[in-house]
């Protein structure tokens, strides 16, 4: 121990220890910015990886839990080339003055999306909003049998006891479709949720977009595929539009009325026109 003269009579008391160089201190951020670097940049050629690798089970995980947030697409390039372009429309019922039951025409949403965004250079990614919607809808939607495709295109309302029509109970629904399938109970949740997401999506839409309370929608799946690069100056179709059409389900409302009005300023801003 060090010790210090401080005087006759007075007691001793040990010297202060030396505080670390400065030197020393520095070299710790360095290190620790490079060892974060490293890691960073290991994760993205990680996930990168995966994303081009050939289709395997690393790649399914790792598209679970990054998609939503970093979600890349190859389809522009060679051997997967995007040949078709998708549309998502939707449609409503209502009851009119009378009590009668009426349809609206289709609406074309993803036309809607894009026409506000056409000419510029950098568009904001809401615009393919529908689009990325309807292609993991329809994903889930290929992962079912064909008899569950078969039942899931039909209506999911039924007759009720006073004579007119309601939702089938969930819990119905799932047991119905599940019957159909071979991976046993639970196998078609995935779609149901994300139909029920859609029900919700484009009861709102419908609401905004005709200013009235719907009673029922249902929404359709529309496939243009361009001409070829020879025939693009034709005005001739080579190819006819296809569509995948599902049943009508009973409006889902928002509990928030304001929804309809944050809806309809969407689509003013989109079309120009004022909504209500």
């Amino acid at each position: 121990m060090i010790t210090k003269k401080t005087g006759a009579g007075r007691t001793t008391r040990p010297a202060p220890a030396p505080r670390p160089a400065p030197a020393a201190r520095g070299r710790l951020a360095p290190t620790i910015a490079t060892v974060a670097a490293v890691v960073v940049v290991g994760a993205y050629v990680f996930v990168s990886a995966t994303f081009t690798a050939p289709p395997s089970p690393a790649r399914a995980m790792v598209s679970d839990g990054f998609a939503p947030y970093f979600s890349q697409r190859w389809d522009v390039f060679a051997p997967n080339i995007l040949r078709v372009n998708s549309a998502l429309q939707v449609q409503a019922q209502w009851r009119d003055d009378n009590g009668d039951l009426q349809a609206s025409d289709w609406i074309d949403v993803t036309d809607m999306e894009l026409a506000a965004v056409r000419g510029i250079p950098t568009p904001s990614r809401i615009s393919k909003n529908s689009i990325n919607a309807l292609s993991t809808f329809l994903e889930r939607y290929d992962e079912l049998t064909p008899a569950q495709q078969d039942r899931v295109q039909d209506s999911f309302i039924e007759r009720s006891p006073n004579g007119g029509f309601t939702a089938i109970p969930d819990a119905d629904l799932r047991a119905e479709l599940d019957g159909l399938g071979d991976s046993g109970e639970g196998s078609s949740v995935p779609f149901v949720r994300y139909d029920y997401m859609l029900n919700r999506f484009s009861t709102a839409f419908t609401e905004a977009y005709f200013g009235r309370d719907v009673e029922r929608v249902r929404w359709r799946a529309q496939f243009d595929r361009p001409n070829e690069f020879l025939h693009r100056f034709d005005d001739e179709r080579q190819f006819d539009l296809n569509e995948l059409t599902f049943g009508w389900r009973a409006a889902e409302h928002a509990d928030d009325p304001s929804v309809r009005g944050i809806f309809a300023d969407v689509q003013t801003r989109y079309t120009g026109e004022e909504r209500r």
